[in-house]
């Protein structure tokens, strides 16, 4: 699998790069067409990556439109929340406008929620796939809300998709599916402490098996950026 790693010695370092790789996507993709889809991971490793994105200067932040890799099925205002996590940080400073941030509306049953998710999503990237997605890694292999093992019809045809776990508090989930992954022009994978390096080192040493490592969907395309700390 053909990607880049990059290690880093603290955690003002591996903020800095994640940033430096980010604001350099960014660039590059308002340079080519004048916008850029971004799309965000939740969890607790990108939160100080997202906050210093913001305040980055130089980016016309009106010319981005980013969505959500994943998000818990929690009221948007929940402690819990993806939503609440990238509005707490990137957008405490960054100025997207609203109707360019697309979010899943959990105040929905969970089956409209992925309905109206994958319609928006649908809207969004109808002319572009997403320029950039930050990516995250669980001690038990997922990424963005794919669990393993990953379901059989998250490999069709969808776009959003409501998954479920019994690992962590919050059992329901919305996740963008492969196909969504796999179309990224680059993927932007943050990983943090020795377990996600171990997890990790499985994941590149095993057997194509997307269903156990779905992380491999990202690895696959040759188009993957990890930031290690």
């Amino acid at each position: 699998m053909d990607y880049q790693m990059i290690e880093t010695q603290s955690d003002a370092a591996f903020t800095a790069q994640a940033v430096a790789l980010l604001q350099q996507k960014i660039t590059e993709s308002l340079a080519a067409r004048g916008e850029c889809i971004l799309g965000l991971s939740g969890g607790s490793t990108p939160r100080p990556v997202y906050e210093a994105l913001g305040k980055e200067e130089g980016i016309d932040w009106s010319k981005i439109k980013l969505f959500l890799a994943d998000e818990r099925y929690v009221p948007a205002k929940s402690a819990e929340s993806n939503q609440k996590l990238v509005h707490d940080t990137l957008l405490k400073n960054a100025a997207i406008p609203a109707n360019q941030c697309y979010f899943p509306d959990t105040s929905l049953p969970i089956e409209a929620c992925v309905i109206a998710y994958t319609e928006a999503l649908v809207h969004l990237l109808r002319e572009h796939a997403p320029d950039c997605m930050t990516l995250g890694l669980g001690n038990d292999g997922h990424i963005a809300s794919l669990f393993p093992p990953v379901a059989e019809d998250a490999f069709g045809e969808v776009i959003a998709l409501h998954t479920t776990t019994g690992t962590f508090a919050v059992r329901d989930r919305i996740s963008v599916s492969p196909l969504v992954i796999m179309s990224a022009q680059s993927h932007l994978l943050l990983l943090k402490g020795a377990e996600k390096k171990k997890v990790f080192e499985e994941c590149v040493k095993a057997e194509p098996d997307p269903v156990r490592f779905p992380l491999q969907i990202a690895l696959a395309t040759g188009r993957t950026v990890v930031v290690l700390q």
